[in-house]
């Protein structure tokens, strides 16, 4: 499986399309979609990749959701009466939130209803619903919700939701829950309904779930992400790689493994960097500690990691020492060539001395599958075998074509 940063490989790049799954991924437009099975996406780890959930309070969270909707059914059914029994038990009690009036008009808005309750208010001294800002009728009990309510929350319809959708209903529902009980505190769990907010546009056009997913039998699949945005591009391959991985593990038996994954990652600095300053620390050190156990453990099941990289220095330190074998083309920066040193052992001094001046398709390997540092001049491929990735030739591109060469 190939992680492709900028799809340069989703054509007839290294195989043929006969013998390749490109899956073109696109934010913008639902081109082709990642497949999850239901049982998958409904998982506590997945939902906590997918919406960024932090390990102590968010995350919690979203097993509850969960347990609620394993307890209580899945589908539009089961959303509608816990959306109706939530509004009942937020009007009638006599413990009343002001939070919890603008969910209800949130989950009401996603279901095409917000007029519902467009006229209801928060009364700040009498601490109450108010009907609307012209009368003088509070929510008090159940009579009041029956005179005024009832009769229209029973009315409410939902249409059919896809898992995001009833993802974000439930959540919006259990928290309303939850604040009615004071089991938590809105601002800790508010950033991710934000977040749920803001990534399932994204989201739900690049991942589709399904009830079975069929097992993909072709020799190599790559996952292009160049036009996807800056969160997709941190999300999709830790999920990719924890779906790829878990499924490979469970289908080894024996010791050793009688099949074997191969994870590809090109420009693998993009997510493997310690120096992303503009995620959370635990979310961002729950990806390493993902890929630093898969390439600690994944040799036993038989799973292989591949990093390429223009820039190895952003790579964790835990990774890179954990590396066997490298293909070092020309390096100039500082920091990428200190790494070299105090990473890859079996690199000797004249060796290291080249990399700086490597000429084009010149590589040294060295690792622990090689007697010694050998350097090796790589082949040029044929055209039609190239990744998408040639510079622009500029002298080309601005020149004045005469009229011959236009002919």
């Amino acid at each position: 499986m190939l992680l492709d940063f900028n799809g340069e490989y989703i054509k007839d790049q290294i195989v043929s399309l006969e013998h390749k799954h490109a899956i073109d991924l696109n934010t913008n437009t639902a081109v082709d979609q990642f497949p999850l099975a239901e049982d998958e996406f409904w998982n506590v780890e997945t939902l906590s990749i997918l919406f960024q959930a932090t390990t102590n309070t968010q995350k919690p969270f979203i097993n509850r959701v969960l347990q609620g909707r394993s307890k209580y059914g899945s589908g539009k059914a089961s959303a509608l009466s816990y959306l109706k029994y939530t509004i009942k038990f937020c009007f009638t009690s006599s413990s009343q939130k002001p939070e919890v009036l603008d969910l209800i008009k949130s989950v009401l808005k996603s279901t095409n209803q917000a007029k519902i309750l467009d006229k209801v208010c928060w009364h700040g001294n009498k601490y109450k619903l108010l009907r609307d800002n012209m009368s003088d009728v509070f929510f008090n009990g159940e009579s009041e919700y029956d005179i005024y309510l009832k009769n229209i929350v029973d009315s409410i319809q939902i249409n059919d939701l896809d898992a995001f959708q009833e993802f974000k209903i439930l959540c919006k529902l259990k928290l309303i829950n939850d604040l009615m009980f004071n089991y938590v505190q809105f601002d800790h769990i508010q950033p991710l309904l934000k977040r749920a907010e803001s990534s399932l546009g994204g989201l739900s056009k690049v991942i589709k779930v399904e009830s079975s997913v069929a097992v993909d039998d072709k020799a190599i699949t790559v996952i292009s992400l160049r036009n996807c945005n800056q969160d997709v591009k941190k999300i999709i391959p830790l999920l990719v790689t924890k779906h790829y991985y878990n499924s490979h593990k469970k289908q080894v038996k024996k010791s050793p493994p009688e099949k074997t994954l191969h994870l590809i990652i090109d420009e693998a600095h993009n997510i493997l960097s310690q120096q992303s300053v503009r995620e959370q620390a635990n979310w961002k050190d729950y990806r390493l500690e993902l890929f630093e156990e898969l390439i600690k453990e994944g040799r036993k099941f038989g799973i292989f990691l591949t990093l390429s990289s223009q820039r190895p220095a952003d790579i964790s330190a835990t990774i890179m020492s954990q590396l066997h074998n490298f293909f070092i083309h020309r390096l100039v920066n500082d920091r990428d060539l200190f790494l070299l040193d105090n990473t890859i052992s079996t690199l000797d001094s004249v060796s290291r001395s080249l990399i700086p001046n490597l000429s084009r398709g010149s590589c040294i390997i060295t690792g622990t599958s090689f007697d010694l540092p050998m350097l090796i001049q790589v082949d040029e491929l044929n055209d039609n075998c190239k990744p998408d990735s040639n510079d622009v030739l500029l002298e080309s591109l601005w020149s004045v074509k005469t009229e011959e060469e236009s002919a």
